[in-house]
């Protein structure tokens, strides 16, 4: 049951994260409040009493706490969304020349956080020692209910002890293990390797029929979420009590894991993948993930669009489409991420589109009404 009331304003592993999704979480009840006509008073009561009762709940239900932060954050969050509608004119419907500005510096902004964010899910490892553990069980984590025969790292063989320095590096961990009576449903480590404070440094895990990597980034130590790597259904044909062998290791091209004699290599991060920072659901599939990246570049890039559309031929737009262009070819290979995909392409063009498109509408409304 609940241990009580928090009163930290974030707090846990994914404290910075958590707070970032209270801080969103209740924009869209501003934004709707503010255009219904309530007042900002009432308007931001109303959120800080919901987010209140929510969390007054919260007391009884198991695996929730309830925090005395989380209800400031919303109510920052509706008094946030209510400001983006109180003063719209001031910032959405702007002269031309305010427009290409503003055009300008949503691409800037853009790109910024795409090499924020892919600075931060790059890996990096801690100072040794290092020592490793077999099925562990740790908080918020399944527990492998197979059993690990052997593990490896290169040539060096591992026995839930210290790892010498020189054994880690590019060198791939090999594991083999038998699979349990049915598949575990939450990720389940088979092998982790720590250091002395027990940071996750490198982890292979199976989710389902999923094969999982993890290792560490500069993520984990803000505490943002810290989204792993995965092989979809990569464990299929393997029947309860099969013995199998898993590697797992940095190749020039991204990520690889090998099961059993397959292969799947070029597993990573893209520009798409940041707002997996703030909250990743490990349980959507593939497409549904792909789509969220899209329709992530694409909000980003809304405003290059609106506000383009806005300036008329003013030279900053070309400025602006030249920036956002040029993080899409360009973050990726500086930020050491995985080059920008067609999908993520098509949201990102989609988005300046959608942007372009309402705000030529609305100014053939605007005329056509005159």
């Amino acid at each position: 049951m609940p241990s009580g009331w928090s009163f930290d304003i974030a707090s846990g592993e994914a404290a910075l994260a958590e707070a970032i999704q209270n801080l969103l979480l209740f924009i869209p009840l501003g934004m709707a409040l503010a255009w219904k006509g309530f007042r900002p008073l009432r308007a931001i009561a109303i959120g800080a009493g919901l987010s209140f009762t929510v969390e007054f709940i919260q007391q009884w239900l198991p695996g929730r706490d309830p925090s005395t932060g989380d209800i400031l954050c919303n109510t920052i969050s509706t008094a946030i969304g209510g400001g983006l509608v109180w003063n719209a004119r001031r910032w959405l419907f702007v002269q031309p020349r305010r427009a290409a500005w503003q055009a300008l510096a949503t691409a800037l902004a853009a790109a910024a956080v795409w090499l924020g964010s892919g600075a931060l899910l790059r890996p990096i490892f801690p100072p040794p020692p290092y020592h490793d553990v077999w099925t562990p069980d740790f908080n918020y984590w399944g527990q492998y209910r197979g059993k690990v025969l052997s593990a490896s790292l290169g040539s060096v063989p591992l026995s839930q002890g210290m790892i010498p320095e020189t054994a880690f590096g590019n060198a791939p961990l090999r594991i083999t293990a038998i699979a349990p009576p049915r598949p575990p449903g939450r990720t389940s480590p088979l092998v982790a390797i720590l250091d002395r404070g027990d940071t996750k440094v490198l982890l292979v895990a199976v989710d389902r029929t999923d094969l999982v990597m993890l290792y560490h980034m500069r993520a984990v130590d803000l505490t943002f979420e810290h989204p792993d790597l995965r092989w979809r259904h990569a464990l299929t044909r393997i029947a309860p009590g099969d013995t199998f062998t898993v590697q797992a290791w940095r190749g020039e091209r991204g990520a690889c894991l090998n099961l059993n004699s397959a292969r799947r290599c070029g597993l990573g991060y893209t520009i798409g993948d940041g707002w997996k920072l703030i909250f990743f659901p490990e349980e959507f599939s593939a497409w549904a993930l792909a789509l969220v990246n899209a329709l992530w570049l694409g909000g980003w890039l809304l405003g290059v669009g609106y506000w383009g559309g806005r300036a008329g031929r003013n030279p900053l737009i070309y400025a602006s489409l030249g920036v956002a262009i040029v993080g899409l070819l360009l973050v990726p290979s500086i930020a050491g991420l995985k080059a920008t995909p067609v999908i993520e392409w098509i949201g990102a063009i989609g988005g300046m589109t959608v942007g372009y498109w309402a705000a030529v509408r609305r100014s053939h409304a605007k005329a056509w009404a005159r």
